[in-house]
């Protein structure tokens, strides 16, 4: 059998299945088979063969935030991924090409229940909320004369 290349089985899946773009894939594999950072692991993949749903991804998830930081939900849905299920399609459909090698890449119902995307891509990047200091009851009285203080004024 012929080994054929990333980009025409890309190609042949979106064809197929039109619900995500070709950069997802790419996403996915650069996420899930490129060496770590700065590649220390040479040769080895990010995640194991036997990895879960729920490590894969959050392996996708970090990769997200390394690459496209606040922007991350937004890349990602420019691209069909709104959830964790979409995310799972787009690996299942790479591991029925074989493209992933030796992976348990489970089923949909492992990636059905994964993370929130507002929780893991835009909530780490709001700014905290601050709390105004109370202010004291006699400035604020001070500030707001009463009624007595105000018939001393008019008179």
């Amino acid at each position: 059998m012929r080994k054929r290349n990333f980009a025409s089985i890309v190609e042949e899946i979106c064809q197929r299945d039109g619900r995500y773009d070709d950069e997802a894939y790419y996403f996915v594999r650069e996420a899930l088979l490129s060496p770590g950072k700065g590649g220390k692991r040479k040769g080895k993949r990010r995640i194991a063969p036997d990895a879960s749903g729920k490590e894969i991804l959050e392996v996708l998830r970090t990769h997200a935030l390394r690459e496209f930081g606040p922007m991350s939900k937004l890349v990602l849905s420019e691209w069909g991924i709104r959830n964790c299920r979409d995310l799972g399609d787009v690996i299942l459909s790479l591991a029925s090409y074989g493209v992933l090698g030796r992976t348990s890449a489970g089923t949909r119902k492992d990636f059905k229940k994964g993370f929130s995307f507002t929780s893991a891509f835009v909530k780490p990047f709001r700014p905290a909320r601050t709390v105004r200091p109370a202010r004291k009851q006699k400035e604020a009285k001070a500030e707001k004369p009463g009624r007595a203080q105000k018939k001393a004024q008019a008179a």
